[in-house]
């Protein structure tokens, strides 16, 4: 999905806006009742106690990028098909974590809708350098924004990691999940990067990111940002690589080993 321009089908805007805190229309599909259990089990519980684990990482390595259109935009986990491999998540889940118990698999994907902003933020590592997207989301970056070239590779550099490390995730509220599971089984409760201030307060993000990346704008007298058009726009077109940034680094990331 090209972050500048295109604009998702209705009812997949519609859940985003929803996901994003924003009013949903009715929905129809039903999901099945132990599933929405064991996810409102994994979100009833504070974020900072859950534990991250090869299992995890097995499923973050085939998480979907996509973008939120909301405000500015930002990136975000795409919540009707998260994983690679086709619109059967749950299958593609027992695959990866080599099990057959579809609530295993249940809840370590619902933690992970959880665990990614920190496994984004500190838990998982990866050096700046080339690295291609996963061939089937080749498509996805087919436009001249997105930084990924016309063989699926993308130059990571240490701006788009200082970026993501420093990004606003939002997870979904109780209004939200409770919507994401009225959709059926094949929606999940992934979070997102706030759209609107991605990166900090400022409601103009390239004060932000500039910030960030150690070359702020001047002030003025009353201390606001004297921005220009140049500048503006270098920041712009990194913001809208981050969503390449984020899925090389879902896509080729290991967890970062803790030093004892």
């Amino acid at each position: 999905m090209n972050p500048l321009g295109l604009t998702p089908p209705m009812k997949r805007r519609s859940l985003l806006l929803a996901m994003a805190g924003l009013t949903l229309t009715p929905l129809h599909a039903i999901a099945a009742p132990e599933r929405d259990a064991i996810i409102r089990q994994v979100y009833g519980a504070p974020a900072g106690t859950l534990v991250f684990t090869g299992q995890h990482a097995a499923l973050m390595r085939e998480l979907r990028a996509m973008w939120m259109p909301v405000e500015s935009g930002a990136p975000a986990i795409d919540f009707e098909q998260p994983l690679l491999g086709g619109p059967d998540t749950l299958g593609t889940a027992r695959k990866r974590l080599k099990t057959s118990d579809d609530a295993l698999a249940i809840r370590r994907l619902a933690e992970v809708c959880r665990l990614i902003p920190r496994y984004v933020g500190s838990l998982g590592g990866l050096r700046p350098g080339r690295y291609a997207v996963p061939a089937e989301m080749k498509e996805a970056f087919d436009f001249p924004e997105s930084g990924v070239d016309a063989q699926g590779g993308f130059d990571l550099r240490r701006e788009h990691l200082t970026l993501l490390r420093a990004a606003a995730w939002r997870e979904v509220d109780a209004q939200s999940l409770q919507a994401v599971l009225r959709e059926g089984d094949r929606f999940w409760p992934m979070p997102y990067i706030d759209g609107k201030r991605p990166y900090g307060d400022a409601s103009y993000y390239q004060i932000d990111m500039a910030r960030l990346l150690g070359d702020p704008y001047p002030l003025d007298a009353k201390g606001y940002a004297v921005t220009d058009s140049a500048k503006d726009a270098r920041f712009k077109r990194l913001h809208a690589e981050t969503l390449a940034a984020l899925q090389v680094f879902l896509t080729h990331a290991a967890p970062i080993k803790e030093k004892r």
